[in-house]
């Protein structure tokens, strides 16, 4: 096997479309001797934010000497970053050696008749093979959807939980109110767990709690009044702590966007959690990190004259604050919006937010079997706003459209994730030069 054979072999499963269930994971993984069960880990669910919060915390922890495993999705230019150790995405054959194993313990259990594992259970279990092969001291591993069927959720006692910012997304399979999404979330918190809480809406805040107390886990929700963003630095911010868990003031946060304050003060209350469990983290290992902790693809910037920035902003919510940041940072200027989104999500409450905020609107079709086609979202825009709208049919037409002479105009390309990564490989290969 090879690394495109490796690849694409993960990535025809997807065929198998999406189970939520443990079943298929438990079995899948008793045939691999279980190497989560070898494992420490630091579990992290929520709507939004995840992602980032997750890799603030391996930062730090890599920083502080730890053999630290990330474990996110979905990936943006290649496969490999989905599994990390220490920020370095997996290698080609190290990826090739975990499919292998796992391929050959999927055989077995299809010839037992066992149904084949989806496309997400298969990575989980790459990444966990990988992690406990490389020795990891400890992995934060980030749900895939929801939590309490998410493949991720197979672990035992996770040594901290994170839940992280909740709203309504993926309805068809986690429910239909804040308060179902958030028990759906809630559910990776195990027996006496020590969990992390974002700021909530109250709805999802007391079905968290609710949760937390029934499995008897010690619960603290974040106090945004703990953090306070106190100017910006270039491509940085700089953030003060002021809660009572770290010996820590002022320090710079190499990621920019005023939500990434609140999503850091988690990822701080995380760290102080570990610290307290005996982990050697100091306050000079947490401000290293974060002065240097990248997450590509959000509120991205890689041209300044004229601006062009990208934001995996994919539902309502990372919309919101998407455009709450170009009203911050942008305040007055023309904004050419490149903007495309999945089917299944709140596409016109996004919209609602979106259009207002736009000078020219082009649309795109991310790279998606569930994508809505560039050309249906700009007649949806057209007929609802009465706006003119291009549409591309190939993000390398959408990138050559960029007119760099406008010096003073800011070019965004925000929505799905599945259009973001070819965007960003797009952008250095041809604007960057």
């Amino acid at each position: 096997m090879n690394i495109t054979e490796a690849i694409n072999y993960i990535e025809a499963t997807n065929k198998f479309g999406t189970r939520l269930g443990l079943e298929s994971m438990k079995n899948l993984l008793n045939e691999m001797g279980n190497p989560q069960d070898k494992l420490k880990f630091i579990h992290v669910a929520g709507t939004n934010g995840k992602g980032s919060t997750s890799a603030m915390i391996a930062a730090t922890l890599k920083t502080a000497g730890y053999n630290t495993g990330l474990f996110t999705s979905p990936f943006l230019e290649k496969f490999n970053e989905r599994v990390q150790l220490n920020n370095v995405p997996i290698d080609d054959e190290s990826l090739i050696a975990a499919t292998s194993f796992v391929k050959e313990k999927i055989d077995i259990l299809l010839a037992q008749g066992e149904p084949n594992p989806t496309e997400f259970e298969l990575v989980t279990a790459v990444g966990l093979q990988f992690f406990y092969q490389k020795k990891a001291d400890i992995v934060v591993l980030e749900v895939g959807m929801g939590g309490r069927l998410d493949a991720t959720n197979i672990i035992k006692d996770p040594v901290a939980v994170a839940i992280m910012s909740i709203s309504l997304d993926h309805t068809d399979y986690l429910g239909e109110t804040l308060a179902e999404i958030a028990f759906e979330k809630a559910s990776i918190i195990k027996e006496g767990s020590d969990v992390v809480v974002y700021p909530q809406e109250p709805a999802a805040l007391k079905a968290i709690l609710d949760f937390a107390k029934t499995k008897n886990a010690s619960a603290l929700v974040v106090n945004p009044d703990d953090i306070a963003i106190k100017n910006f630095d270039g491509h940085a911010q700089i953030l003060k702590y002021s809660g009572a868990h770290l010996d820590l003031d002022e320090f710079k946060l190499n990621l920019l966007g005023s939500h990434q304050s609140l999503n850091c003060l988690t990822a701080l209350e995380v760290i102080a959690l570990l610290i307290k469990k005996g982990y050697h983290i100091t306050a000079d290992h947490i401000k290293t990190a974060l002065s240097t902790v990248t997450f590509p693809g959000r509120f991205e910037i890689f041209l300044e004259s004229p601006v062009v920035l990208i934001d995996g902003a994919h539902n309502s919510n990372g919309i919101q604050a998407f455009v709450k940041n170009m009203a911050l940072y942008f305040p007055g200027k023309k904004i050419n919006l490149y903007f495309g989104m999945l089917a299944d999500k709140d596409i016109e409450e996004s919209l609602s937010y979106l259009v207002p905020i736009a000078t020219t609107i082009h649309t795109l079709t991310p790279n998606s079997y569930r994508a809505m086609p560039a050309a249906t979202m700009a007649a949806l825009i057209h007929d609802t706003y009465g706006k003119t709208v291009d549409f591309y049919d190939t993000m390398v037409d959408a990138v050559k459209s960029i007119d760099l002479t406008q010096k003073d105009d800011v070019n965004v390309f925000v929505g799905s994730l599945y259009m973001i990564g070819e965007a960003r490989t797009l952008i250095r290969k041809n604007l960057m030069q």
